[in-house]
């Protein structure tokens, strides 16, 4: 009896483990697709800007493939922006789409 109730919670407890793992690596593929797919996106529409600083959630919070990524850029001239973008995840970026604008240029203060 005590080995069926131990037998049961190891069984549970790695379920539980495999689930959080799984949707923690997701995420973070999501990201990393999302982020390469804005350095491009910026490389090309913004060449001459060099990107300062990045970030890409992992969570695609309306269902459409795309995530939110942010890109901190600055032109030769000194001149910083914030480039607001929803790129494709895993699937999308393999059909070949490419990031979109999904707000306008900031400019920090």
């Amino acid at each position: 009896m005590k080995k069926t109730i131990f037998l049961a919670i190891l069984i549970i407890v790695l379920a539980l483990g495999a689930y959080f793992g799984v949707a923690i690596l997701t995420r973070e593929a999501r990201a990393s697709v999302a982020q390469s797919r804005g350095e491009a996106f910026i490389h090309q529409l913004y060449a001459e800007y060099s990107i300062l600083g990045k970030s890409c959630q992992g969570e695609d919070t309306d269902g459409d493939a795309y995530v939110s990524c942010d890109f901190r850029i600055t032109s030769t001239a000194q001149e910083e922006r914030v480039v607001h973008l929803q790129c494709p995840t895993m699937w999308k970026s393999l059909l070949g789409n490419t990031c979109k604008e999904s707000r306008a240029l900031v400019t920090p203060q």
